[in-house]
């Protein structure tokens, strides 16, 4: 599928645009609050989707726009931008570097575009459909690793493993030699980038999941739910992603295991 290179430079300024947002409230002491399902939310992710949004409201008005901040409803639009100012808000509100700006872009429903953009770090992987994944513009790799017992699992935090779901992430992590936590969205492109092997995840919504799947597949990599099935707009989401298909296919058996085995 090709993809319009003026989509891909609109992408390159938005997330120049919000990362000159981001950076300047970055590690201050105001700006912090609460949305009503009591997660934090600063000012940079409220000022950063405004800016994004009146870009792309200017330039293709006929796109729909989908953010954590302004509005979640799926419009029915051919192209749709996802965006999400800042995954890893508590990370940035209080001062660590794992947080990440995301956007990405739908056509049809299939994510075609999707930037994981670190802007203090100025750290950028770059996925588009049918091209080779980048990082600062060079061409990235995942790494080979084809059993558990040698792969680094990464996942943004324990807390978001309810239920079946925190067993089953259990008996995962069991099986691999490092399960660690805390990098949000910065994990896949670790992933992509070839440092690190599995990201395993819950609870995740349609902006924090979009933007890694033309990366992770760019990278040579495999990006699913905990079934094994495509992301869509509709997943519940489970997000499992691998550097590996061989690894995606063993933890995939990890995670679908029933609860005793």
């Amino acid at each position: 599928m090709h993809v319009n290179e003026t989509y891909v430079d609109l992408a390159g300024r938005l997330a120049e645009a919000s990362g000159k947002i981001v950076r300047r409230h970055f590690r201050s002491l105001s700006g912090v609050g609460e949305k009503q399902d009591s997660t934090p939310v600063t000012i940079a992710d409220k000022e950063a989707e405004i800016v994004m949004r009146e870009m792309i409201q200017v330039e293709y008005p006929d796109h729909g726009i989908v953010g954590e901040e302004g509005g979640n409803t799926l419009q029915n639009n051919e192209f749709v931008w996802v965006l999400d100012p800042i995954d890893g808000t508590k990370n940035y509100a209080s001062g660590s570097y794992q947080f990440g700006t995301l956007i990405s872009l739908l056509k049809g429903g299939t994510c075609i575009l999707g930037i994981i953009d670190q802007p203090v770090l100025k750290e950028r992987w770059l996925g588009v459909r049918g091209q080779p994944t980048t990082f600062n513009g060079d061409p990235v790799q995942a790494r080979t690793c084809d059993e558990l017992t040698h792969a680094w699992m990464y996942s943004s935090s324990p807390d978001m493993f309810r239920l079946d779901d925190k067993k089953k992430f259990a008996r995962l992590a069991s099986r691999v030699k490092y399960s660690l936590f805390g990098t949000d969205c910065i994990g896949y492109g670790l992933v992509a980038s070839g440092f690190t092997d599995i990201i395993c995840e819950a609870q995740m919504k349609l902006w924090d999941y979009t933007a890694h799947i033309p990366i992770i597949e760019g990278a040579g990599g495999v990006i699913s739910d905990w079934m094994g099935n495509p992301l869509t707009l509709n997943s519940r989401g489970t997000v499992l992603a691998c550097g590996d298909v061989r690894m995606h296919e063993a933890a995939l058996d990890a995670l679908s295991e029933p609860a005793n085995s």
